[in-house]
């Protein structure tokens, strides 16, 4: 999985596949003819899976076989899981030398779930489940001790096994007065120098750190070139020792996956049926434990004047995670973008910590149009990458099956991406994964139209993980879709689970499969989150203030009297403005941009949240690129956010045209005083002759419903 990239605040996560490097090579079954009937083994009940929904039953069959003992995936020193599947030295994989906290977290839930009756199998007992989630747990709570591994409750992202012991990952970047430090002035930049012209370090941060490139040729073998004066065994030793430290990382987002994990769990834990077992109240105890000695390290990494958290800390050089801008000055990565696959685990931070809400309402968001295939445009939540597992997650868990905005909005993405891979002959979803192409793992693999970035996306690797959460959203939908390619997602089948992918360039598998993808298959597909997290805000007293942040904003007649519209273009180009009782007229050429701004009353800011906006319109022309956006008030307490909200629309040329926009339940949209309706062109001018009838906001009548 993956942050969001460094123009936003994140980082692939594969980066970890070269910092535990080790050599014993795991067997993978091969698929074989009899695959698609792997997944049949009785013992399998899932409560919350209709019998008729045969194929996600099959699927979670043999997803199940993941977790088999006899397959080794689960560390027995720490009760951790590993990585992945994936052990090939000669291809630099070593997926089972290392964990994340996401995939730890992914597996305390499941076990949970196990012991709790959610999702009997014939590989873990109840009981079993119950003395695994003892080992995970007190393992945890000692590794949030142990200062290789942790800093103010919070974990190192990344963990290698070393036999009983865990590591955390070698430092990414490294400062050049270490190296002064070490071996003096003169020596120490002769060293740094050496260094560079070797290949092992790139400047960053005007030249004061530089960013360790292990690649062939790196390591202590290889002290020739530029490095041979350096080669005695003491000072390759010393110059070994600096690149090669062992470092404590704190990822927001892997943390509070592993937080919110532990909520459902605890939720879990807390069905009627385990409630009083004395293991579960124990197991109950020391996860709330582990979750409250993780307060501090959340409050350190919330950035008060940015109004949002940090992407992450390197506890070790004691600084926040950046990046070099390309002109020498670092830039430190937020948290500031909202749908992503760390939405829900944002949130939940913000509640269970009393955190402030500006976290969430300095947290920008996109709307774009997907075309259907009758031509139709559906306007949808956008991910960076356009990836499904950002825009759906790994779970959802915040109650959003419970809240009319955030149901609608996601079931109209599970939707597009079901229409995308329909249409398209994909048997699984477009989300960041191993791509097909060798060892690449990418999160540049998504619907270009629900993306934000421009970069080029990998549309013919799609992968089955993120069809367990969208189960959750739409199951009858899912069903059908399983049905239909069933084939293909059948031949994916191992006795080991299904492989991620299918490279449709190649029609051929996709031969990779890692923890965090196959358990959140799982999880997705037995749909227990929501009941285990509301049975812990419940728990925890904090239902109230989950439906506090989605209360439903207020409805907006933007064509009222007191509203005033301002009429504008860029380079003053001539307008026809029009505006009489419940409509306004706009008719420019524009150069550049363009457009109309609707601005409340003075001193009056509202909230247009967990409600649909709606547009309508006549246009004499087709306007291809609109964008409604939202301004808060100039007296507003928070800085303005580094990602505005935007909708970008589409406007056919038509005599009765309808825009109609559900807006998520989000305390980003409070506080509104102004939306501006902007037209925009490129080197040409463009012609825009606009009647607006209509353009309002109507707001949900609850927040979550019972």
């Amino acid at each position: 999985m993956s942050i969001v990239d460094k123009r936003n605040g994140v980082y692939p996560l594969v980066i970890a596949l070269i910092l535990f490097v080790s050599a014993a090579p795991a067997a993978s079954a091969p698929v074989g003819p009899d695959d698609a009937q792997r997944g049949e083994r009785s013992g399998f009940e899932y409560p919350a899976v209709p019998q008729h929904h045969r194929h996600m039953q099959r699927l979670l069959n043999n997803a199940f076989s993941y977790v088999d003992p006899a397959h080794r995936i689960i560390d027995p020193v720490s009760g951790y899981p590993a990585e992945g599947w994936n052990q090939e030295p000669a291809n630099g994989l070593f997926l089972r030398e290392f964990t994340q906290l996401t995939a730890i977290g992914a597996w305390i839930e499941l076990l949970a779930n196990i012991a709790a009756g959610q999702a009997d199998n014939p590989y873990l007992s109840r009981d079993a489940a119950l003395d695994g989630l003892a080992l995970a747990v007190a393992t945890l709570r000692a590794d949030q001790r142990n200062p290789n591994l942790a800093a103010k409750g919070l974990l190192s992202n990344f963990m290698g096994f070393d036999g009983a012991e865990r590591r955390g990952p070698l430092l990414e970047s490294i400062e050049r007065r270490r190296f002064i430090d070490t071996f003096g002035k003169t020596d120490g930049q002769a060293i740094w120098s050496a260094l560079l012209a070797k290949g092992w370090l790139q400047e960053e941060d005007n030249g004061r750190k530089g960013k360790v490139l292990r690649r062939a040729g790196y390591g202590a073998l290889h002290f020739d070139g530029p490095l041979a004066p350096y080669a005695d065994p003491a000072r390759q030793a010393a110059i070994m020792g600096l690149l090669d430290q062992r470092v404590v990382t704190i990822i927001f987002g892997d943390n509070a996956n592993l937080t919110a994990a532990l909520a459902r769990a605890i939720g879990a834990l807390l069905q009627p049926e385990i409630r009083d077992v004395p293991q579960a109240v124990a197991l109950r105890d020391a996860m709330e434990r582990f979750i409250e000695a993780q307060k501090e390290g959340y409050a350190h990494l919330f950035d008060p004047q940015t109004g949002t958290f940090v992407f992450g800390w390197d506890a070790t050089a004691n600084r926040f995670i950046g990046w070099d801008d390309g002109r020498g000055n670092w830039v430190t990565g937020q948290m500031n973008y909202f749908i992503n696959e760390f939405r829900g685990p944002l949130m939940f931070a913000v509640l269970r910590y009393g955190l402030p809400v500006a976290a969430i309402r300095n947290a920008g968001f996109k709307i774009k149009p997907y075309r259907q295939a009758d031509g139709r445009d559906t306007y949808a939540l956008a991910a960076w990458d356009g990836s499904a597992f950002q825009l759906l997650g790994l779970s959802l868990f915040m109650q959003e099956s419970r809240n009319p905005a955030w149901r609608i909005a996601l079931k109209t993405l599970v939707d597009i991406e079901l229409d995308f891979s329909t249409r398209h002959g994909l048997p699984g979803l477009l989300s960041e994964a191993y791509s097909g192409k060798g060892t690449e793992y990418t999160g540049l693999i998504g619907i270009g139209e629900l993306a934000v970035t421009d970069y080029p996306l990998d549309t013919q690797a799609p992968s089955l993980y993120s069809l367990g959460v969208a189960y959750g959203i739409a199951p009858e939908q899912v069903e059908g879709f399983l049905r239909a390619e069933w084939a293909r997602i059948s031949s994916l089948f191992t006795d080991h689970g299904p492989w991620e992918g299918w490279n449709t360039a190649t029609d051929e598998v996709i031969p990779y499969q890692t923890t965090a993808h196959t358990l959140s298959l799982i999880l997705g597909g037995i749909n227990t989150a929501h009941a285990n997290m509301r049975r812990y805000l419940d728990a925890k007293n904090l239902s109230g203030q989950l439906e506090a942040l989605y209360a439903p904003g207020q409805r907006i007649d933007f064509l009222a009297a007191e509203t005033r519209i301002n009429p504008w273009t860029a380079h003053e180009d001539p307008i026809a403005f029009s505006r009489n009782a419940g409509a306004a007229g706009f008719a420019s050429k524009i150069t550049g941009s363009g457009g109309l701004a609707f601005v409340l009353p003075a001193g009056r800011a509202v909230s247009l949240s967990n409600g649909r906006l709606s547009l309508r319109f006549g246009s004499e022309t087709e306007v291809e690129d609109a964008v409604l956006a939202f301004k808060r008030a100039t007296d507003d307490d928070l800085p303005p956010p580094a990602i505005p909200i935007e909708i970008f629309a589409r406007l056919p040329k038509t005599e009765a045209g309808t825009i109609e926009v559900v807006l998520p339940a989000t305390p980003a949209l409070q506080g509104i005083s102004e939306v501006t309706l902007t037209f925009r062109s490129d080197e040409q001018p463009t012609a825009v002759d606009l009647a607006i009838r209509a353009f309002d906001f109507v707001p949900f009548e609850v927040a979550l419903e019972p």
